[in-house]
Protein backbone atom coordinates (compact mmCIF):
# COMPACT_ATOMS: atom_id res chain seq x y z
CA UNK A 1 0.00 0.00 0.00
CA UNK A 2 1.58 3.69 -1.01
CA UNK A 3 2.55 5.64 1.64
CA UNK A 4 1.66 8.51 -0.64
CA UNK A 5 -2.24 8.08 -0.27
CA UNK A 6 -4.23 9.39 2.18
CA UNK A 7 -7.94 9.60 2.79
CA UNK A 8 -9.69 13.00 4.20
CA UNK A 9 -12.95 14.17 4.31
CA UNK A 10 -14.26 15.46 0.95
CA UNK A 11 -16.13 18.83 0.81
CA UNK A 12 -18.02 21.09 -1.68
CA UNK A 13 -15.12 22.29 -3.39
CA UNK A 14 -14.10 18.69 -4.12
CA UNK A 15 -17.56 17.34 -5.96
CA UNK A 16 -16.97 18.75 -9.43
CA UNK A 17 -13.60 15.83 -9.38
CA UNK A 18 -15.20 12.98 -7.62
CA UNK A 19 -18.33 13.41 -9.80
CA UNK A 20 -15.19 13.13 -12.32
CA UNK A 21 -14.14 9.67 -10.52
CA UNK A 22 -17.43 7.99 -9.92
CA UNK A 23 -19.97 8.88 -12.84
CA UNK A 24 -17.80 6.99 -15.36
CA UNK A 25 -17.21 4.33 -13.31
CA UNK A 26 -21.07 3.40 -12.58
CA UNK A 27 -22.51 4.90 -15.94
CA UNK A 28 -22.92 1.45 -17.76
CA UNK A 29 -25.78 0.38 -15.03
CA UNK A 30 -29.20 0.95 -16.23
CA UNK A 31 -30.56 2.46 -13.21
CA UNK A 32 -27.72 4.80 -12.84
CA UNK A 33 -28.31 5.84 -16.48
CA UNK A 34 -32.01 5.99 -15.56
CA UNK A 35 -31.55 8.37 -12.54
CA UNK A 36 -29.40 10.74 -14.35
CA UNK A 37 -26.34 9.81 -13.63
CA UNK A 38 -24.80 10.13 -17.43
CA UNK A 39 -21.23 10.69 -18.28
CA UNK A 40 -21.73 13.68 -19.69
CA UNK A 41 -21.34 17.67 -18.24
CA UNK A 42 -24.18 18.21 -18.06
CA UNK A 43 -25.26 14.85 -16.10
CA UNK A 44 -22.28 15.16 -13.90
CA UNK A 45 -23.26 18.58 -12.40
CA UNK A 46 -26.45 17.43 -11.71
CA UNK A 47 -24.73 14.19 -10.03
CA UNK A 48 -23.02 16.18 -8.15
CA UNK A 49 -25.95 18.39 -6.39
CA UNK A 50 -27.72 15.21 -5.71
CA UNK A 51 -24.47 14.06 -3.69
CA UNK A 52 -24.74 17.21 -1.93
CA UNK A 53 -27.88 16.96 -0.48
CA UNK A 54 -27.62 13.65 0.57
CA UNK A 55 -24.71 14.87 2.93
CA UNK A 56 -26.75 17.71 4.03
CA UNK A 57 -29.64 14.92 4.90
CA UNK A 58 -27.27 12.77 6.45
CA UNK A 59 -26.22 15.38 8.77
CA UNK A 60 -29.17 16.00 10.65
CA UNK A 61 -29.38 11.98 11.38
CA UNK A 62 -25.55 11.35 12.27
CA UNK A 63 -22.24 13.25 13.45
CA UNK A 64 -20.61 11.18 11.01
CA UNK A 65 -19.53 12.81 7.44
CA UNK A 66 -20.30 10.42 5.00
CA UNK A 67 -17.87 11.68 2.33
CA UNK A 68 -14.08 10.98 1.86
CA UNK A 69 -11.61 11.16 -0.81
CA UNK A 70 -8.40 9.18 -1.40
CA UNK A 71 -5.32 11.42 -2.24
CA UNK A 72 -2.17 10.57 -3.77
CA UNK A 73 0.55 13.16 -3.44
CA UNK A 74 3.39 13.38 -5.76
CA UNK A 75 6.81 12.45 -3.15
CA UNK A 76 8.60 15.32 -5.53
CA UNK A 77 6.34 18.03 -6.33
CA UNK A 78 4.11 17.88 -3.39
CA UNK A 79 0.98 18.34 -5.84
CA UNK A 80 -1.97 16.54 -4.37
CA UNK A 81 -4.69 14.82 -6.84
CA UNK A 82 -7.97 13.09 -5.96
CA UNK A 83 -7.90 9.89 -6.86
CA UNK A 84 -10.94 7.85 -5.38
CA UNK A 85 -13.93 8.21 -3.84
CA UNK A 86 -16.34 6.52 -1.05
CA UNK A 87 -19.49 7.24 0.58
CA UNK A 88 -19.94 5.65 4.06
CA UNK A 89 -23.72 6.38 5.14
CA UNK A 90 -23.32 5.31 9.43
CA UNK A 91 -26.27 5.49 11.33
CA UNK A 92 -25.22 5.60 14.92
CA UNK A 93 -29.02 5.45 15.92
CA UNK A 94 -31.08 2.86 15.00
CA UNK A 95 -33.99 4.65 12.39
CA UNK A 96 -37.82 3.01 12.11
CA UNK A 97 -37.66 0.05 9.71
CA UNK A 98 -40.19 1.89 7.93
CA UNK A 99 -37.84 4.39 6.46
CA UNK A 100 -36.27 1.44 4.30
CA UNK A 101 -39.53 1.19 2.05
CA UNK A 102 -39.00 4.13 0.11
CA UNK A 103 -35.08 4.08 -0.40
CA UNK A 104 -32.00 6.10 0.17
CA UNK A 105 -32.08 9.66 -1.45
CA UNK A 106 -29.32 8.86 -3.68
CA UNK A 107 -31.35 5.84 -4.66
CA UNK A 108 -34.66 7.09 -4.39
CA UNK A 109 -35.29 8.58 -7.69
CA UNK A 110 -37.17 11.92 -6.43
CA UNK A 111 -36.17 13.93 -9.07
CA UNK A 112 -37.14 11.81 -11.64
CA UNK A 113 -40.04 12.97 -13.86
CA UNK A 114 -43.85 11.41 -12.45
CA UNK A 115 -45.71 12.51 -15.33
CA UNK A 116 -43.67 10.20 -18.16
CA UNK A 117 -42.61 7.48 -15.25
CA UNK A 118 -39.56 7.38 -14.52
CA UNK A 119 -40.02 7.85 -10.88
CA UNK A 120 -41.97 4.91 -10.99
CA UNK A 121 -40.00 2.74 -13.13
CA UNK A 122 -36.70 3.49 -10.77
CA UNK A 123 -38.40 2.74 -7.58
CA UNK A 124 -39.67 -0.90 -9.23
CA UNK A 125 -36.04 -0.92 -10.25
CA UNK A 126 -34.66 -0.37 -6.81
CA UNK A 127 -37.20 -2.33 -4.80
CA UNK A 128 -35.24 -5.32 -4.31
CA UNK A 129 -32.45 -3.16 -2.94
CA UNK A 130 -34.73 -1.55 -0.61
CA UNK A 131 -36.45 -4.84 0.91
CA UNK A 132 -32.83 -6.35 1.43
CA UNK A 133 -31.73 -2.96 3.27
CA UNK A 134 -34.92 -2.98 5.28
CA UNK A 135 -34.55 -6.71 5.96
CA UNK A 136 -31.09 -6.91 7.07
CA UNK A 137 -30.27 -3.37 8.30
CA UNK A 138 -33.87 -1.66 9.39
CA UNK A 139 -33.90 -0.90 13.10
CA UNK A 140 -30.00 -1.83 13.50
CA UNK A 141 -27.23 0.74 13.77
CA UNK A 142 -25.20 0.10 10.73
CA UNK A 143 -23.19 1.66 8.21
CA UNK A 144 -23.74 2.10 4.18
CA UNK A 145 -21.01 2.21 1.75
CA UNK A 146 -22.95 3.44 -0.88
CA UNK A 147 -20.60 4.53 -3.73
CA UNK A 148 -16.75 3.54 -3.75
CA UNK A 149 -14.49 4.44 -6.80
CA UNK A 150 -11.06 5.00 -8.01
CA UNK A 151 -10.29 6.19 -11.11
CA UNK A 152 -9.06 3.69 -13.42
CA UNK A 153 -5.25 4.59 -13.90
CA UNK A 154 -4.73 4.29 -10.34
CA UNK A 155 -6.36 1.14 -9.58
CA UNK A 156 -4.60 -1.81 -7.70
CA UNK A 157 -2.28 0.58 -5.73
CA UNK A 158 -4.48 0.25 -2.63
CA UNK A 159 -6.72 3.01 -2.54
CA UNK A 160 -9.64 1.44 -2.55
CA UNK A 161 -8.42 -0.66 0.25
CA UNK A 162 -7.82 2.35 2.30
CA UNK A 163 -11.05 4.03 1.48
CA UNK A 164 -13.00 0.60 2.67
CA UNK A 165 -10.60 0.42 5.95
CA UNK A 166 -11.73 3.65 6.76
CA UNK A 167 -15.20 3.14 7.06
CA UNK A 168 -14.41 -0.41 8.62
CA UNK A 169 -12.55 1.68 11.13
CA UNK A 170 -15.31 3.96 12.39
CA UNK A 171 -18.02 0.65 12.20
CA UNK A 172 -15.37 -1.02 14.49
CA UNK A 173 -15.35 2.09 16.88
CA UNK A 174 -18.88 2.45 16.78
CA UNK A 175 -19.37 -1.67 16.80
CA UNK A 176 -21.66 -1.46 14.21
CA UNK A 177 -21.70 -3.80 10.93
CA UNK A 178 -21.23 -2.70 7.46
CA UNK A 179 -23.63 -3.41 4.85
CA UNK A 180 -23.12 -2.69 0.67
CA UNK A 181 -24.21 -4.36 -2.83
CA UNK A 182 -21.08 -4.79 -4.36
CA UNK A 183 -20.43 -4.74 -8.18
CA UNK A 184 -18.96 -7.82 -9.94
CA UNK A 185 -15.23 -5.78 -10.13
CA UNK A 186 -15.62 -5.00 -6.21
CA UNK A 187 -16.57 -8.14 -4.89
CA UNK A 188 -13.52 -9.49 -4.58
CA UNK A 189 -12.16 -6.75 -3.01
CA UNK A 190 -14.94 -6.65 0.12
CA UNK A 191 -14.17 -9.89 0.36
CA UNK A 192 -10.44 -9.43 1.34
CA UNK A 193 -11.51 -7.18 3.88
CA UNK A 194 -13.52 -9.09 5.65
CA UNK A 195 -17.05 -8.71 3.83
CA UNK A 196 -19.30 -11.56 3.62
CA UNK A 197 -22.35 -12.05 1.34
CA UNK A 198 -25.65 -12.51 3.00
CA UNK A 199 -27.52 -12.46 -0.04
CA UNK A 200 -28.52 -11.88 -3.73
CA UNK A 201 -29.81 -8.52 -4.90
CA UNK A 202 -31.89 -9.58 -7.99
CA UNK A 203 -32.84 -6.55 -10.48
CA UNK A 204 -34.78 -6.74 -13.49
CA UNK A 205 -34.28 -3.60 -15.78
CA UNK A 206 -36.98 -3.79 -18.40
CA UNK A 207 -35.91 -7.67 -19.13
CA UNK A 208 -31.93 -6.88 -18.16
CA UNK A 209 -31.21 -9.14 -15.45
CA UNK A 210 -28.30 -7.69 -12.93
CA UNK A 211 -27.40 -9.72 -9.69
CA UNK A 212 -25.24 -7.78 -7.03
CA UNK A 213 -24.30 -9.47 -3.94
CA UNK A 214 -25.42 -7.93 -0.56
CA UNK A 215 -22.66 -8.27 1.69
CA UNK A 216 -22.30 -7.03 5.30
CA UNK A 217 -19.42 -6.92 7.73
CA UNK A 218 -19.72 -7.97 11.19
CA UNK A 219 -17.28 -6.06 13.93
CA UNK A 220 -15.26 -8.16 16.73
CA UNK A 221 -17.16 -9.38 19.18
CA UNK A 222 -20.85 -8.81 17.38
CA UNK A 223 -23.05 -11.91 18.87
CA UNK A 224 -23.07 -14.27 16.44
CA UNK A 225 -27.39 -14.58 16.99
CA UNK A 226 -27.55 -11.25 16.15
CA UNK A 227 -25.84 -11.96 12.58
CA UNK A 228 -29.08 -12.39 10.75
CA UNK A 229 -31.66 -10.42 9.46
CA UNK A 230 -33.84 -8.14 11.29
CA UNK A 231 -37.15 -9.08 9.28
CA UNK A 232 -37.31 -12.64 8.76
Amino acid sequence: MSEHFTIELAHVDDVPALMDIVIPCFAHIPVEQLFGNVDTPEGRGAAGKRHLRAWGDHAAESTQHPAIKCVHTDPDTGQGTIVGFAEWFVYEIPGPIEKYDGGHYLIRGAWLSEENGERAKAQSWMKPVYDARKKWLGGRRHAVLMYMCVEKTWRRRGAATMSIQWGLDRCRELGIPAWLEASEDGEPGYRRCGFEEVEKVEMDFDGEKGVFPAMMWWPPGYAEADKRPVLT
